[in-house]
């Protein structure tokens, strides 16, 4: 169902800067973490704290929980995965999977036993990543750590591995491939080894970054407005959503909202609410989070169940 007028997006969480994350947890309180290096946490009525500042040098990406209630988020700048305990304590999660290591990390993501994923986008750093956007190569990966401590690899040679999300039946994972304008579906066999990624879905009209499941299959990705090359169009921050036969569709078709709530390059996404049916996108370009009715049910996210 399209759903592209303008009452549909309101901003929420005024004074959250630049945070390309976001994550919702028990209580419905939104979590981001600015690019000023600052996780910030918004109550249900949408009032901004800051509930603590990082190591000097950190970069926080994606961010998701564990059901201890710790934030894990992708750290550019230390190009690592970091745990955040409840009182704001940041320890090393790990900085290498096998012998990849983390050196854009992008998205986390766990499954049901509690394995995490994580997005690898390049061989690059944070510094030198843009020549790979402009200059586009199969550089990135996706890896898995178990809850014991140990690492493997799911798959090498992605074009700029971005968002994660793993299906309500728990049988695949997806992967957004910002520099290819697609989806990947990896299939997660019984015996926990991995089937061979495949096309998902495709064509999207500017690059994919985040995504998050809804219960009845359906996904919704943001889309940044960055294109082939690198260029910028703003009518092109969308969010779309893919069915279950990878047909995608606009659900917000454009950047404009209403009280200030524009998309500013909307970044990654998360259901939360009392009835999962909010849906809350990070705009790495905004001072806010963006919010959407969605009318359906989202899946539940690991912390969430």
């Amino acid at each position: 169902m399209r759903r592209d007028d303008l009452e549909n997006v309101r901003a929420f969480g005024n004074g959250v800067l630049r945070s390309e994350g976001v994550v919702v947890d028990n209580d419905n309180v939104v979590i981001g973490g600015g690019r000023n290096g600052t996780l910030y946490q918004a109550t249900p009525d949408g009032m901004v704290t800051e509930f603590c500042t990082l190591p000097s040098g950190s970069i926080p990406n994606g961010i998701t929980m564990d059901r201890q209630g710790n934030i894990i988020y992708c750290d550019l700048g230390k190009r690592a995965i970091i745990k955040v305990d409840r009182l704001g304590r940041p320890t090393m999660f790990a900085d290498r999977a096998g012998d990849i290591a983390l050196t854009l990390p992008n998205f986390a993501t766990f499954d049901e036993d509690g394995n995490l994923y994580v997005s690898i986008s390049s061989e690059l750093t944070i510094e030198t990543v843009f020549d790979e956007i402009i200059n586009p190569k199969p550089t990135g990966s996706l890896v898995r750590f178990r809850p014991d401590g140990r690492s493997e690899i799911v798959a090498t040679g992605l074009w700029f591995a971005n968002g994660l999300a793993i299906n309500p039946q728990e049988s695949a994972v997806y992967v957004l491939q910002s520099t290819r304008g697609d989806c990947l579906r990896i299939a997660i066999n019984k015996d926990g080894s991995f089937g061979s990624p495949e096309i998902y879905a495709s064509g999207f009209p500017s690059h994919p970054d985040g995504m998050a499941f809804a219960q009845d299959g359906t996904l919704y990705v943001t889309l940044t407005g960055y294109g082939n090359g690198g260029a910028f169009k703003a009518a092109d921050q969308q969010l779309i959503t893919i069915d279950s036969n990878g047909i995608w569709a606009p659900f917000i078709d454009g950047p404009i909202g209403i009280d200030g709530s524009e998309l500013h390059v909307p970044t990654n996404c998360a259901f939360g609410g009392p009835d999962m049916q909010d849906l809350y996108i990070a705009n790495v370009d905004g001072d806010h989070f963006s919010h959407v009715r969605t009318g359906v049910s989202g899946h539940p996210l690991y912390h969430q169940r």
